[in-house]
């Protein structure tokens, strides 16, 4: 067997039958396919079955609700291939990838190979930028910090029986246990990588209506889990490299910062007062660690949100763009709490049906528009349709592009307009 593929799975019905048909379609056909049912209670197990009937090689596993972590490390025990893929239940590889993974990791007797993502679905399709950098490369140091700010699993295969002989397993966490179980294993398998263009993982993100995933919520529990497999990975790297290299150790405690901000700060509108107040104590714990180099690198990182706040009152005292809108629809709102610059304020007329929130604002209809544009006290003054849903990312261009001595004094109108002209070329 040349590669085990490990697919845990729990109420996986909407997307199970695509992902195991991306598999049984390769191009390389000596592979195992390891399908662990986690406790679903949807149609996930009669899929599994009915797949399993027709392909001698999907093997499936059956266990009580434990969680993707449980799942993973119970394929691993089951796994046969010379080398051990990971690939959640939604998401997809190209039909060549596995025979394309296989064969650069044997011409380089290499020990893991790193292959390229493509995010589809919620937000249109892209490729991150670090790991085509990294698939490019025909040895990938162990110490190499781009590893550090690709966390995911699935676009990597790893030899078995140095992934079974390290003892490395998939910590209880529900939230990292990816960045905890991949840095943990590199550290202390030191495995010969390698990068492979040619291979692609396909990322599915899911739109709001679809249900959040897991990098799309914001609880306290989530965080906490964040927050303890970060450390993991300080202790591992510490405990592998001593006194050497602290400007490595630095960089992960500004990857930890930043992931910190970009997946728990920026979704403040979907968690509680209690979870940002728990953001806030992270955050100010990894900053009393960084030098004063890493400090403004940080700082350089949230220009667009200024100094976070990490109080919701205070945020819509204090926002940095006033959305004023005549609509509230659905779709709008839902692009609009999910943007990823979150200091903003909405003031919409009694008529829209505006959410309750902190940083909502309802005025009469009559006089509506003059009297938003008095009360909004954002540096920036946009006014939307309120119809339609945003790209995640305008309110974000709009701050940096208010912000930049080039574009800071231009009305706000012709800030909205370079927004949505620099975000129509992007696409």
């Amino acid at each position: 067997m040349k590669i085990s593929v490990i697919v845990p799975a729990y109420n996986s019905e909407a997307f199970l039958r695509e992902t195991l048909d991306c598999l049984i379609n390769q191009t390389l056909k000596d592979i195992q396919i390891i399908v662990v049912n986690d406790g679903s209670t949807d149609s996930t197990a009669d899929i599994i079955e009915e797949y399993a009937a027709k392909h001698p090689n999907i093997l499936p596993v059956y266990q009580e609700n434990a969680g993707v972590s449980a799942a993973r490390n119970n394929g691993i025990a089951r796994s046969e291939g010379k080398y051990t893929m990971f690939l959640d239940s939604d998401d997809l590889i190209t039909e060549d990838t596995l025979e394309n993974v296989f064969a650069a990791l044997e011409k380089a007797n290499a020990d893991m190979a790193v292959f390229r993502v493509m995010r589809f679905g919620f937000g249109g399709e892209e490729y991150n930028p670090i790991v085509e950098a990294l698939a490019k490369e025909s040895e990938i140091n162990c110490f190499d910090k781009r590893l550090l700010w690709n966390f995911l699993v699935a676009n990597k295969c790893y030899r078995t029986d140095m992934l079974k002989n390290s003892g490395v397993r998939f910590p209880a966490l529900k939230y990292s246990e990816d960045g905890a179980f991949l840095m943990q294993f590199i550290y202390k398998a030191r495995p010969k990588i390698t990068g492979v263009y040619s291979a692609v993982l396909k990322y599915r993100r899911h739109t709001p209506s679809e249900g959040l995933s897991v990098s799309q919520r914001v609880n306290l529990s989530l965080a906490e889990d964040f927050t303890q497999a970060h450390a993991i990975v300080y202790r591992a790297a510490q405990e592998a490299l001593g006194s050497s290299k602290p400007d490595y150790l630095q960089e992960i405690i500004y990857k930890n910062y930043f992931a910190l901000i970009t997946e728990f700060y920026r979704l403040l509108w979907n968690g509680d007062d209690e979870t940002l107040a728990f953001i806030g104590k992270q955050s100010d714990e990894l900053k009393a660690k960084m030098t004063p180099e890493t400090l403004k690198k940080c700082q350089n990182a949230v220009r667009d949100i200024g100094k976070p706040l990490f109080s919701k009152a205070e945020i819509a005292e204090n926002p940095i763009v006033s959305v004023i809108v005549k609509n509230c629809s659905e779709e709008f709102l839902s692009a609009l709490y999910s943007q990823s610059m979150p200091v903003f304020e909405l003031i919409a007329p009694q008529s829209a049906n505006a959410p309750e929130r902190e940083n909502v604002t309802v005025l009469p209809d009559k006089g509506f528009s003059k009297e938003a544009k008095k009360r909004a006290k954002g540096a920036v003054k946009i006014f939307l349709s309120g119809k339609k849903a945003l790209d995640l990312r305008f309110l974000k261009i709009v701050s940096i592009l208010k912000k930049s001595r080039k574009f800071g004094a231009f009305p706000d109108f012709m800030i909205k307009l370079g927004a949505l002209l620099f975000l129509k070329i992007k696409r």
